[in-house]
C-alpha cells in the first residue's frame, strides 16, 4: 500500500511538470570557408531558438546571415537564410556538453555590381557538431564546426532526381553561446522532498528501520539543471544515533521527481515515547550540481507510536521484546543462576535445573499474573489494532503481567544466562519452550514422555505454560505438556513455533532499561530451597519413569546412567560395578566419572587406569586422568 501511494503521488507530481517546456537560445558567430572559386572566407552569424525534448533532443527555428566578398569585386554578396532544425545533445561529466544537428530552409541571395543587381532564393542545408562547457546551468559556451550548402534547383523534385546544383558550399567554424530557459521554475531553487509515511514508527522495531524504511521520500529537483548522486538522511537529535544515508539516486532531471526509501538509525532514546506523538528532525538532501556538491536541510515530522504498541501481524516480531542484554534482567538472572550452579546435579540436564530455578525465583520475587486468563493473541492476532505489551523491565517493576508478558520476562532471563528459548502463542495460553541442548535421540533418556516435547532436527524443547505460572514450575510444565499434546493432535488449528534466536535475525531485541524499581531478589537460601524442590519434582515426574524403563532393559550400564541423571550416585555405582565386572569398558569409565563427581579422585584414578590397561588409547579414561592431574596440580 505504501509503495502504491508513493508511486501515485510521484506520478501526480510528474504530471504537473509534463506540460513544462525548456527553451534554448543560441548565438553562433563563425567563419564560413567556401570551397567554390572566387569566394573567400566570410563572416557567418546564426541565431537558433529551440524547444528541448526528452532531455536529449531539440527542435526549433533558426535565422542566419552570411556576408561574402568575392574576388575581384568591390561589392558584397549577402546570404540571408532561415529554416527549421533538429539536434541531439548530451551532458557528460556534468559540465561538458556535446551535440550535433542540422537544419533545412530557404535562403535569399543578393549581389549588386554597379548598376547590375542579382537576386535569387532557393533551398539550403546545414549540419554541425559541437563540444562545449557549461559555466552555469543556464549558459553553455561551445566550439562548433559544420557545413553550409546553398542550392540552385529547377523545382522541388530536383532534390530527389539529382537536378539540384550548389551555388556555394563549405565548412563553417565558430563559437556557440547557448542560454537555457524554462516555462516552469521552482521557487525553492533547490532539491526538496515530500514525505509519505504509510504507518507509524514502532519504537520496539527501532533497529529494523536501518534496513526497512520509515517513510518514502519523493524528491523534486528544483534546481536549474540535472542533479546527480542524490542521497537523503534523517537526524532527530538524541533519538537518532547517526545520519544513515539512503540509497544513491544517480541522476534526477530538472523539475523531475524520484521516490526513494528513507532508512533511519534510531537510538534507544526512542523508547522514551510513552504516548503516541510526532518526532521532529532534519532531512538532509545531498547531491551534485554541475560537479559541485550541495546540501539542503528540510525540517520534517514523523508519526510515532508509543513504545508499548505492538501489532500481531507477524508473531515472530514478539521476539524483539525478549531482551537478554537489558542490564536489570541480566543482573537478576545471573544472580539466580549463580546460586543454582553451585547445586547442580552432574548427570541431570543443566538447562532443566536452571529453568526450574529461574521460574520459581520470579514467582518468589512477587511476579504474578495480572489476572487476564487469555492471551492478547486471541484478540489481536487477526486484527490490525495495536496491542499494549510490557517490556521485561516493566513487568519486573509492576510485578505483574499478562500471559505473553510473563513469558517475555521469563525467556529474557533464560536467554541472559545462555539458555535458548522458543515460544508458541495460543488463544488460551502462551508457551515458553526451553532448549535442553539434548540430541533428539536422547529425549527418552531425560523425559518420561517424549511425545510431550518439541523435537527439532537439532535439539529438544520442553514447554512451560504461562497460564499456570502462579502454580510453579512443575505444574506449569505439566500443563505445557498437555498443551503440546493438544497442538500436535490438532487437525484444524494452526500454531506457530517460533525459535527466539532465529526470530532475532529479523527482529533484533529492543533494550528498554533504566525504568522504575529493580525486582527484589529472593535470598540465597530461598533460591536453594526452590532449586531442591523443583529438581525433586522433576525426578519424581520424569526421571523415576526413565529409571523404570532402564530397568526393563536389564542393562546395568543403562540403569546406572538413569540413576546418575537423578542424582542417585550410590545406586548408580552399584549398577556400574555390576557391568564393570562383566568387562564393560563404558561402565568402568562411568564408575570413574561418578567418583569424580564425589571428588574421590583416587578411586576415579583406579577406574581410569583399569580401562587403559585394556584399551591404552581410550579417550574418556585419558581425559579423566588429565582432569585429575589438573585438579591435584600434579
Amino acid at each position: 500500500m505504501k509503495k502504491l501511494v508513493s508511486s501515485f503521488l510521484a506520478l501526480c507530481l510528474s504530471a504537473t511538470s509534463a506540460f513544462a517546456l525548456d527553451f534554448s537560445l543560441r548565438l553562433n558567430p563563425g567563419l564560413a570557408i567556401p570551397i567554390k572559386d572566387h569566394y573567400k572566407p566570410a563572416l557567418n552569424m546564426t541565431v537558433q531558438g529551440d524547444v528541448n525534448l526528452f532531455d536529449w533532443m531539440t527542435v526549433g527555428a533558426e535565422g542566419s546571415f552570411l556576408l561574402e566578398s568575392p574576388e575581384g569585386s568591390s561589392s558584397y554578396v549577402n546570404f540571408i537564410y532561415g529554416g527549421i532544425g533538429a539536434g541531439v545533445g548530451h551532458n557528460i561529466f556534468s559540465r561538458f556538453y556535446f551535440g550535433a544537428g542540422g537544419a533545412v530552409g530557404f535562403y535569399n541571395f543578393s549581389f549588386t555590381d554597379g548598376t547590375n543587381r542579382q537576386a535569387a532564393s532557393d533551398l539550403y542545408f546545414r549540419a554541425y557538431g559541437e563540444f562545449g562547457f557549461r559555466f552555469t546551468p543556464t549558459m553553455t559556451l561551445s566550439a562548433n564546426a559544420g557545413v553550409n550548402s546553398f542550392l540552385t534547383t529547377t523545382g522541388f523534385g530536383s532534390l530527389f532526381t539529382g537536378g539540384a546544383k550548389t551555388l556555394m558550399a563549405g565548412p563553417v567554424f565558430g563559437l556557440s553561446l547557448k542560454f537555457n530557459f524554462s516555462t516552469e521554475r521552482s521557487s525553492k531553487n533547490a532539491c526538496y522532498a515530500t514525505i509519505i509515511q504509510d504507518s507509524e514508527i514502532y519504537p520496539l522495531f527501532m533497529q529494523l528501520y536501518k534496513t526497512n524504511p520509515v517513510a518514502t521520500v519523493i524528491l523534486t529537483n528544483g534546481e536549474s539543471a540535472e542533479i546527480k548522486n542524490v542521497t537523503v538522511s534523517f537526524t532527530a537529535g538524541k533519538y537518532t544515533s547517526s545520519a544513515l544515508q539512503s540509497e544513491s539516486i544517480p541522476v534526477i532531471k530538472k523539475m523531475q521527481n524520484v521516490s526513494l526509501d528513507l532508512p533511519v538509525d534510531f537510538s534507544s532514546d526512542l523508547l522514551s515515547f510513552a504516548e503516541n506523538g510526532m518526532i521532529s528532525g532534519n532531512l538532509t538532501i545531498e547531491y551534485e550540481l554541475l560537479g559541485k556538491k550541495k546540501k539542503t536541510v528540510q525540517g520534517i515530522s514523523l508519526s510515532i507510536s508509543n513504545r508499548n504498541s505492538y501489532i500481531w501481524c507477524d508473531a515472530r516480531s514478539l521476539a524483539a521484546y525478549i531482551s537478554p542484554d537489558t542490564p536489570e534482567v541480566l543482573e537478576y538472572a545471573k544472580y539466580v543462576a549463580g546460586i543454582a550452579r553451585n547445586k547442580l546435579y552432574t548427570g541431570m540436564n543443566r538447562n532443566v535445573q536452571f529453568a526450574a530455578t529461574m521460574f520459581d525465583a520470579l514467582r518468589t520475587s512477587g511476579i504474578v499474573n495480572s489476572g487476564d486468563k487469555t492471551t492478547p493473541y486471541s484478540t489481536y492476532h487477526l486484527k490490525e489494532e495495536a496491542d499494549y505489551i510490557q517490556y521485561p523491565l516493566q513487568t519486573m517493576d509492576f510485578s505483574s503481567g499478562d500471559l505473553d508478558e510473563l513469558g517475555i520476562l521469563y525467556a529474557s532471563c533464560l536467554e541472559s544466562v545462555g539458555i535458548g528459548t522458543a515460544f508458541i502463542p495460543m488463544e488460551d495460553d502462551f508457551l515458553i519452550l526451553v532448549d535442553t541442548q539434548l540430541k533428539p535421540s536422547s529425549a527418552a533418556s531425560h523425559f518420561a514422555n517424549p511425545d510431550t516435547l518439541v523435537i527439532t532436527d537439532e535439539t529438544v524443547y520442553f514447554a512451560l505454560s504461562m497460564a499456570a505460572f502462579e502454580e510453579g514450575f512443575s505444574k506449569s510444565r505439566e500443563k505445557g505438556c498437555r498443551q503440546i499434546e493438544k497442538i500436535l493432535g490438532s487437525e484444524n488449528a494452526s500454531y506457530e513455533f517460533i525459535e527466539t534466536h532465529y526470530a532475532w535475525e529479523i527482529y533484533p531485541p529492543a533494550i528498554f532499561t533504566g525504568y522504575g524499581d529493580v525486582l527484589e531478589r529472593p535470598s540465597q537460601s530461598a533460591v536453594e530451597e526452590l532449586f531442591k524442590s523443583a529438581v525433586n519434582d522433576y525426578i519424581k515426574s520424569d526421571l523415576s519413569v526413565v529409571i523404570e524403563h532402564a530397568k526393563e532393559s536389564g542393562n546395568p550400564n543403562k540403569i546406572g546412567l538413569a540413576y546418575v541423571r537423578a542424582g542417585l550416585y550410590e545406586d548408580a555405582k552399584k549398577e556400574f560395578s555390576r557391568a564393570a565386572s562383566e568387562g564393560n569398558i563404558s561402565a568402568i569409565n562411568n564408575l570413574g566419572n561418578v567418583y569424580m563427581t564425589e571428588k574421590n579422585y583416587s578411586a576415579a584414578r583406579t577406574q581410569y587406569d583399569s580401562v587403559l590397561a585394556i584399551d591404552p588409547e581410550n579417550r574418556v579414561a585419558l581425559k579423566g586422568l588429565e582432569s585429575i592431574s589438573s585438579i591435584l596440580d600434579e
